[in-house]
């Protein structure tokens, strides 16, 4: 199987199905994100190789057509001095010389198309290699979440010897404690850049104010 052929067989797989169907989501995203990094490697370094040939056959390709060129000067040249088969002779290494070059750039194009093939391949991946890791980190945070919401349920249930009121009052308690230092914390670091633009602001409107000055003194 060719590496673009298991390259196309890995990023048409849906994502949210098999991940939805597997047992264990996070390990199985884990699993995938492995083969996809895998071919990742092997794509970037059949991209350079492949462009590398390229740029060889490119610089054959140049190398004949100007070896076809410097034959028909000597051509030229051998027919302005009468030597009519020396021309000849010259023609014909000129022709081969015009065949090698149009063989060059048949390889060269064929190679330029495989090139763009493995690039969009490359692209390819290394999309769906983000759209995975997506994936994995909103499974990770609805397991966090369900752990989360399961030790809560366990803790009001452990609680509930000393009145389901109270425990319900303790726990709002410890939220709204929470939810306070998370919006104090907000207003600080906005106050604090309020603060800041407003000191430019007026830092901004002295520096005017002193420049008019001056204009009005002629200094």
């Amino acid at each position: 199987m060719s590496i673009l052929t298991r390259i196309k067989d890995l990023v048409s797989a849906n994502v949210n199905s098999m991940l939805d169907r597997a047992e264990d989501p996070e390990k199985m995203a884990n699993e995938y994100l492995r083969q996809l990094t895998n071919e990742l490697y092997e794509v970037r370094t059949g991209v350079a190789t492949a462009m590398a040939d390229e740029t060889r056959l490119e610089q054959r390709r140049i190398s004949a057509f100007a070896e076809a060129e410097q034959w028909t000067a000597r051509a030229e040249a051998a027919l302005r001095a009468g030597d009519e088969e020396l021309a000849r002779a010259a023609l014909s290494r000129k022709v081969q010389s015009q065949k090698l070059a149009e063989q060059f750039l048949t390889q060269e194009q064929a190679q330029e198309e495989q090139v763009n093939a493995m690039q969009d391949a490359l692209v390819q991946l290394e999309t769906r290699i983000a759209e995975v890791k997506a994936k994995k980190e909103l499974i990770i945070a609805k397991k966090n979440r369900a752990q989360t919401q399961e030790a809560l349920q366990r803790t009001a249930q452990s609680m509930s010897q000393i009145g389901t009121m109270d425990k319900l009052s303790q726990l709002e308690e410890r939220v709204d404690d929470q939810l306070a230092k998370a919006d104090a914390m907000a207003k600080l670091e906005q106050g604090s850049l309020e603060a800041r633009f407003e000191d430019l602001t007026k830092r901004t409107e002295v520096d005017s104010e002193l420049e008019e000055l001056k204009r009005k003194l002629g200094m």
